[in-house]
């Protein structure tokens, strides 16, 4: 049984896709395993200086078959996001959606089970993050020298949860 949870991102204008926040280094794999110093193709591997810069997200454009997601969402751009459950990796979500939101626009996140798409979200679970008001839900008002910091220690994603990010 697959317990694979999904994150999407809904936008009301088109994203940079890609990769962010992580730091990687891409040697040449003799450089760092003796057993492969003779080999004729030396391949290039990916490494990260320190564990934390393993740790960003992606966002890419729906993969077909997870079409289903859109009635989730009310704006019209939806992408897949992956984001690890690590703080880092939502301190990195957090520090893209401050950077991409446009004032006085929102931005959704949704997440489920691999293949509960079609599925109905969760009211109960609905939260809204204001980052021009710094409100973490209705009662949690975030610092607004560390709101990412506190963002990547307390936000967790939660199956069927919808949540909306004001700025």
């Amino acid at each position: 049984m697959n317990m694979t949870i999904h994150h999407y991102i809904g936008s009301p204008y088109e994203l940079p896709t890609g990769s962010f926040g992580t730091k990687e280094t891409l040697v040449h794999l003799s450089e760092v395993s003796p057993f492969n110093r003779n080999q004729k193709k030396d391949k290039l591997i990916t490494i990260y200086e320190k564990e934390e810069d393993a740790y960003g997200i992606s966002i890419n454009h729906l993969t077909d078959g997870y079409s289903d997601i859109k009635h989730a969402f009310t704006l019209p751009y939806i992408y897949e996001l992956s984001c690890d459950v690590h703080s880092k990796s939502i301190r990195e979500l957090f520090t893209y959606i401050e950077e991409h939101l446009i004032e006085g626009c929102h931005i959704e996140l949704y997440s489920c089970l691999d293949g509960e798409e079609a599925k109905e979200k969760d009211l109960n679970l609905n939260i809204s993050i204001n980052l021009k008001t710094l409100y973490f839900g209705k009662h949690y008002k975030l610092d607004k020298k560390k709101y990412i910091y506190e963002l990547g220690e307390m936000f967790t994603f939660e199956d069927k949860q919808f949540v909306v990010v004001v700025k």
